[in-house]
């Protein structure tokens, strides 16, 4: 049983233009009541989706395309064409959107009042395509991937009337293109030295971005799509923003294995679909051997269990939602948990649209969250003094567990001196579809520390449940901690020395 430093941190997604539209305020004048919410809390980093100055043609395109407004309908049956806003991934301009701030000064408070509250400010970046009416196609024409004088248009692509030319949609390799973008020319060296200048402009109003579908501008995958060579761009593109900005966090949506070599071409974060796909298809096995990748790539990894392209976490996992979470908040890496979430929401919120469906809160999802971000909150504003330490524990004669463990050291002050306490958080996963019960044995590093300071009776509290259970010390130390659990549950338990008096 091996101790390692653990490195973990949270990020808190927002769909920016529905939270300023119902609170009527902008980022500039956040409400007061944000900043004390245990999703704020807990996050080290705020992921503001969506702030960037929309395209006209996009919001014209979504309101005539027939697939898009039955995906409308169905999440607002009383649909209003005001409800359509445009997708926020047909950037017209890297400008912000006066509907949630009003200049780059506003932003610029916005990241020094997150700042203050020790929290770092994720915005957009979009590598692969603009909005078909961006202002860089006037500006850029030969900059974008278009056809040859005798090619004619096809549904992949479109005229741009103020230059006569036919231009392609940004797409991937497996599907159309999406009729409201233009595709960059990634063969181009030029795209790259703008994109430079773009992300130059936005690293001084933001701690880092997360970068939509990162793998398109990979070489082949350009080819493949485009039939073209592209030059190389992530590996030039990040080392140059990172010379200037050395903390700039680069996270990656991507898919297709190709995390992994996001991460060798500089990303500090990329996403792990691979993960959400096991937890979601229920194959322990294979859970077990992704979880048991190189901790390097994990320490990369951002794991999540919805966000604004996946359904919600309950309508997917159900109440098992939970345990699944908790599972999570044990893994290295980056934890992704996205609005709504936490107040147990069912409903997928089209991006597209400036109003979400009204939804009753799940009371036994949210006191789950208060609890579980709660303790994550304390973990992120321990970590600043003291190590924390993730371990690795057995459950005598059954294997098919998943057993974590976290703790740390720190000292109390009080009127006789400074004494010494020690945090432990331990994790019993049941990833298999059968009831599994047996004997959990603790570390001995844990059992010196109990033996030494604990009282006769132990007090574990279960941040899953909120249930508290009371053990025999000397049952503890002798046989370890009894469990059984119900396929895809957990149990997260808590034993804190200074909670126990």
């Amino acid at each position: 049983m091996n101790s390692n430093l653990f490195h973990q941190s949270y990020i808190y997604q927002i769909n920016t233009r529905i939270f300023c539209i119902e609170n009527k305020c902008t980022l500039e004048n956040l409400p007061t009541w944000f900043f004390e919410t245990p999703e704020f809390l807990a996050a080290e980093y705020i992921w503001f989706m969506g702030i960037w100055k929309p395209s006209m043609k996009s919001i014209e395109i979504c309101k005539t395309h027939e697939g898009l407004l039955k995906e409308f309908q169905k999440v607002l049956p009383d649909l209003q064409e005001s409800d359509i806003i445009g997708s926020p991934y047909s950037i017209y301009e890297y400008t912000p959107n006066p509907l949630v701030v009003h200049s780059w000064e506003g932003l610029h408070r916005l990241k020094s009042k997150l700042h203050k509250f020790g929290k770092k400010l994720i915005l957009d970046f979009v590598p692969n395509h603009m909005s078909v009416d961006t202002i860089y196609l006037e500006k850029f024409p030969d900059l974008f991937l278009h056809k040859s004088d005798e090619e004619t248009i096809c549904k992949n692509s479109f005229l741009y009337p103020k230059n006569g030319k036919i231009y392609y949609h940004g797409r991937d390799p497996y599907f159309d293109g999406w009729t409201d973008t233009v595709q960059w020319d990634f063969s181009k060296i030029e795209v790259l030295n703008l994109h430079k200048e773009i992300l130059n402009q936005l690293a001084e109003y933001c701690d880092g971005v997360r970068c939509d579908m990162a793998m398109l501008p990979l070489p082949d995958v350009f080819e493949k799509t485009h039939g073209k060579k592209a030059v190389d761009y992530w590996k030039p593109l990040i080392e140059y923003i990172k010379e200037i900005y050395p903390n700039f966090v680069f996270i990656a949506e991507v898919y297709w294995n190709r995390e992994y070599e996001l991460q060798q071409l500089g990303f500090d974060y990329t996403y792990d679909k691979t993960l959400y796909d096991r937890l979601k298809s229920n194959e322990p096995q294979n859970l077990r051997l992704h979880l048991q990748a190189n901790l390097d790539y994990q320490n990369k990894s951002l794991r999540f269990l919805e966000n604004h392209d996946e359904p919600r976490a309950l309508d997917v996992f159900g109440e098992s939602s939970t345990s699944k979470f908790s599972l999570l908040c044990f893994l290295p890496g980056m934890i992704l948990y996205h609005e709504g979430q936490q107040k147990g929401y069912i409903k997928k919120i089209p991006v597209q649209l400036a109003r979400r469906p009204e939804e009753n809160r799940n009371n036994f999802i949210q006191s789950f969250y208060n609890r579980a971000l709660e303790q994550i909150t304390n973990r992120v504003q321990e970590k600043h003094s003291f190590q924390i330490y993730s371990s690795c524990y057995e459950i005598q004669n059954f294997n098919p567990w998943f057993c974590y463990g976290i703790y740390y050291f720190k000292y109390i002050p009080l009127l006789s001196g400074k004494v010494k306490v020690m945090h432990i958080e331990i994790l019993v996963f049941n990833p298999e579809q059968q009831i599994l019960s047996g004997w959990l044995q603790l570390e001995d590093i844990i059992k010196k520390f109990i033996h030494g300071l604990m009282p006769e009776k132990i007090k574990l509290k279960d941040i899953v449940t909120g249930t508290v259970y009371k053990k025999e010390k000397k049952e503890v130390l002798e046989k370890g901690i009894y469990v059984k659990l119900e396929p895809n549950k957990a149990h997260w338990f808590i034993l804190d020395s200074d909670l126990m008096k």
